[in-house]
């Protein structure tokens, strides 16, 4: 196996509030490659610390969680490939051109000492005519160490009011989805300091072709359906 770890560092520094000294919250993007006969892995994934000592053992739980779901996707891939390749050689089937893989990516929208926004997005090929994409979302309160469900950022019996915002500022410019995004249809919910993201994921909204789809909600829009304190 070759295994090639490159890191990039990105130093996001917040300032929390008036009255008080803002604190540091470090994001360090790690990127690593690896690849066997069977399969090819490339993630890029961060990792939260800080110089203070209690926001950094604060951000331990979330790295944590990222790196669990990372393995977990990663073992499975393996276990699959090594399984599917195996059965072909045992059945004297000539062995395909592709291999499996998976590539993930990730998405910071929001590290501060109160709260982080994290989206990966997680491609997967492992045959057929193409690979899918899937979102996985972590919203964490840092303070009380937490991951959040979005019911817990969103006032759910608030759906009509929040589709109307999604909906209104999805954008369809080639007419290509066929469903309107709602609340319930979200595959995965993050937020910054300026506004709400929804993310869908294939055939949610439309056929493949069309892709995934974003939309993007001021929360001055979302007043009174953002519980999130």
């Amino acid at each position: 196996m070759k295994m090639i770890l490159s890191v990039v560092l990105a130093t996001l520094l917040v300032a929390t509030g008036c009255h008080q000294a803002p604190k540091e919250v470090e994001t360090k993007k790690i990127e690593t490659n690896a690849e066997e006969a069977d399969w090819e892995i490339t993630v890029t994934k961060p990792v939260f610390s800080s110089t203070n000592p209690e926001l950094n053992k604060q951000c331990i739980p979330l790295n944590e969680a990222i790196g669990a779901l990372l393995g977990g996707l990663e073992d499975s891939l393996k276990t699959d490939a090594t399984a599917l390749f195996a059965s072909l050689e045992a059945d004297s089937i000539s062995r395909p051109l592709w291999k499996y893989q998976l590539f993930v990516t990730d998405s910071v929208f929001l590290a501060t000492e109160r709260f982080i926004s994290v989206r990966l997005t997680a491609y997967t090929f492992t045959g057929g005519a193409h690979g899918m994409t899937r979102f996985y979302a972590f919203n964490y309160d840092v303070k009380n160490q937490k991951l959040l469900t979005p019911e817990e950022i969103l006032n759910y019996k608030q759906q009509a009011a929040i589709d109307k915002q999604i909906q209104s500022h999805f954008r369809n410019p080639e007419g290509c989805f066929d469903k309107q995004p709602t609340l319930p249809l979200a595959s995965v919910i993050n937020l910054n300091d300026r506004e709400v993201c929804f993310t869908y994921e294939h055939y949610i909204l439309g056929a493949y072709y069309c892709g995934t789809a974003e939309v993007n909600v001021p929360l001055d829009k979302l007043k009174g359906s953002v519980i999130l304190k």
